[in-house]
């Protein structure tokens, strides 16, 4: 029996790994797409008086989370991606957090920052997920940012379901309500 050095490694086998750890990236913007593909239909048909609607005084409204989700895809995610803390759209209005937005443009701004993403994740290599950049006042690998803020999605579009579905039985009740 022919024992090898384990630290000899074959051309073939450093193929193989290139094509297995690319397709890290590849699973990573599969489920953002699933994530981003899920908000869609969670939101499909939400109208204004529903945005703004919140089961107590102190909870966030559905325009609030919206925003959030924005900022989200189009500053957090990208910055990630692209391993710049500073990154904005062009045209990105510093105060987007503070603004009132119509329901059409923040999901167009969704939209936006996840085809920003999804382009973003589709192209980033096995290194560039275990590459450390700065995030949340040190470093972390990429993949951790990734992860932390596809979650944050996830999560939200929870919160948004939840409130979606009390609305719809609350008008089942009284058919006058948000009228």
């Amino acid at each position: 029996m022919q024992v090898r050095d384990p630290y000899i490694v074959r051309a073939s086998e450093i193929r193989n790994w290139v094509v297995l750890l690319s397709e890290k990236a590849s699973i990573l913007k599969e489920y953002a797409e699933y994530v981003f593909g899920r908000f869609e239909r969670t939101v499909e048909g939400l109208t204004e008086k529903e945005m703004v609607w919140k089961p107590t005084e102190v909870s966030n409204n559905i325009e609030w989370i919206l925003n959030h989700m924005a900022r989200i895809s189009n500053l957090s995610l990208p910055r990630i991606i692209k391993g710049d803390p500073d990154y904005a759209p062009e045209g990105w209005p510093e105060d987007y957090r503070d603004r009132h937005h119509s329901l059409e443009r923040m999901l167009k701004d969704i939209d936006k920052g996840k085809k920003v993403v999804l382009e973003g994740i589709g192209v980033l290599t096995s290194a560039q997920l275990e590459e450390e950049i700065p995030l949340w006042g040190g470093t972390r690998k990429r993949k951790t940012g990734l992860f932390a803020y596809l979650g944050e999605l996830v999560h939200h579009n929870g919160q948004i379901a939840y409130l979606m579905g009390t609305m719809k039985r609350l008008k089942e009740k009284d058919p006058k309500f948000l009228e």
